[in-house]
C-alpha cells in the first residue's frame, strides 16, 4: 500500500534539509516520536530509534540520502508491517519548499484487516506535516 502527503513551507530548501537532516528534530514535529537516538552508521546506513511518549521503541535505517533532494528511511523488526518505507523529497518552489512524504507498507499476514483502517485515516500524514511546517516556523522565524 502507498500513501502521499505534500505541504509547502515558507522556508529555503536549505533550511528545510538541515532542519529535516537533524536528528533532534523528529521529536519537535512527528507526534509519535518523544525522542529520537542515533544508534550506529554501519556500512549499511545510519540507524536509529525512536520512543514514542507511551515508551514504545522502534528501529530505522536510513536507506538513502540525496543531499537536499530526498531521504528513504525503513522500519526494522516491526510486528505489524513486513516492510515499511518513508520517503521525504524535498523540492525548491517559487514559495519556498515542497515536502512530499511518501509512505509505502506491506502488512503481516495477522494485521491485513487494518490495511483499510490505515488508508482511511491517512489524513494523519497531513497533520503531521503541519507539525512539520510549524517547527520549521519556530525554528526559522518567518
Amino acid at each position: 500500500m502507498h500513501l502521499q502527503s505534500e505541504i509547502v513551507v515558507p522556508q529555503h530548501i536549505e533550511q528545510v534539509t538541515e532542519f529535516f537532516y537533524e536528528p533532534s528534530s523528529l521529536a519537535k514535529w512527528d507526534r509519535s516520536v518523544k525522542e529520537m537516538i542515533p544508534t550506529g552508521n554501519g556500512t549499511n546506513g545510519p540507524t536509529f530509534d525512536t520512543i514514542a511518549p507511551s515508551g514504545m521503541k522502534m528501529s530505522y535505517k536510513v536507506l538513502e540520502v540525496v543531499e537536499g533532494k530526498s531521504c528513504k528511511i525503513e522500519l526494522l523488526e516491526s510486528k505489524m508491517f513486513r516492510k515499511a518505507i518513508w520517503e521525504f523529497v524535498f523540492d525548491a518552489v517559487e514559495k519556498g519548499t515542497r515536502i512530499t512524504c511518501h509512505i509505502t507498507y506491506k502488512l503481516r499476514p495477522l494485521y491485513f484487516f487494518l490495511g483499510p483502517v490505515l488508508y482511511f485515516t491517512r489524513g494523519a500524514l497531513l497533520r503531521d506535516l503541519k507539525f512539520l511546517r510549524d517547527a520549521l516556523d519556530k525554528n526559522y522565524a518567518v
